[in-house]
C-alpha cells in the first residue's frame, strides 16, 4: 500500500493523473482529441509549472527573500501535482458529461457546449487556486512570514498561475473542441485567433460570459 502511495504521488503517477483529465475533456470533440490531450495535458502542466517557479522566485525575492528557489521549486512541483490529482478526480463527471451533453449544431448554435467549456475552465482554476493557496500557506508558516505579507504572497502567486496557466493553455489549445467546426489536424493553434476572434485566454473568458454573437464568423 505504501509503494503504491509512492508511485501515485510520484512523476508516473501525476503524469497519469493530468492525461486522465485531459482525456476526459477532449472526448467532447472527438477520440482523437481525447489521445491528443493524452499529450498535451501534461505537456500544460509541465510548462505552466517551469515558468511559474522562475516568476514565484522572482516574487519570493521582494516578498520574502527567506525563501529561496528550493522552497519555491518544491512548493510549485506540490501545487501541480496536488492540481494534477483534483482534476483528476473530477475526470469520471467530464467524461460523463463529454459524452451526453447537448453538441453543437454550427458555430452560432453551440448547444450545451459553453457550458461545458465554462464548467471545466472554473475546475481547472479553482483547483488551481485551492491547491496553490494550500501549499503556499504551509511554506509561508514555516518561514513565519508577517500576515500582511504572507497574504500579499499568495495573491501575487495565485494572480501568476492564472496569467501563466491560461495563456499556456491557450497556445496549446484546442483541449475541447467544437464538433461543428472541422478539424484541421492541428496539434496546438498557437496564437491564432477562435472562432469568435478572441486571441488571448482572457478574450475567450470574456466570450462565454458575453458571446460575441455579432462578430461569429460562418
Amino acid at each position: 500500500m505504501t509503494h503504491l502511495r509512492r508511485l501515485a504521488a510520484g512523476p508516473l503517477g501525476l503524469l497519469a493523473a493530468s492525461a486522465t483529465y485531459g482525456f476526459s475533456v477532449g472526448a467532447v470533440r472527438s477520440w482523437r482529441f481525447a489521445m491528443l490531450n493524452v499529450i498535451k495535458f501534461p505537456l500544460l502542466l509541465g510548462v505552466s509549472a517551469g515558468v511559474c517557479a522562475a516568476a514565484y522566485f522572482v516574487v519570493a525575492r521582494m516578498l520574502a527573500p527567506s525563501l529561496g528557489f528550493s522552497d519555491v521549486r518544491r512548493l510549485v512541483e506540490s501545487s501541480y501535482g496536488d492540481l494534477a490529482k483534483l482534476l483528476a478526480a473530477f475526470s469520471p463527471v467530464a467524461l460523463f458529461l463529454a459524452l451526453t451533453l447537448g453538441q453543437p449544431v454550427s458555430r452560432v448554435e453551440l448547444g450545451e457546449y459553453p457550458a461545458f467549456l465554462a464548467l471545466n475552465t472554473l475546475v481547472i482554476a479553482g483547483c488551481g487556486a485551492l491547491a496553490v493557496a494550500r501549499q503556499t500557506a504551509t511554506l509561508l508558516r514555516r518561514h513565519a512570514l508577517p500576515h500582511l505579507r504572507a497574504r500579499a504572497v499568495v495573491a501575487s502567486w495565485l494572480a501568476l498561475s492564472l496569467l501563466v496557466g491560461g495563456q499556456a493553455a491557450w497556445y496549446l489549445r484546442p483541449f475541447f473542441g467544437v464538433r461543428a467546426i472541422p478539424d484541421d489536424g492541428s496539434f496546438c493553434l498557437g496564437t491564432r485567433p477562435d472562432f469568435r476572434g478572441a486571441e488571448s485566454f482572457y478574450e475567450a473568458v470574456y466570450n462565454l460570459a458575453a458571446p460575441p454573437r455579432a462578430r461569429v464568423r460562418e
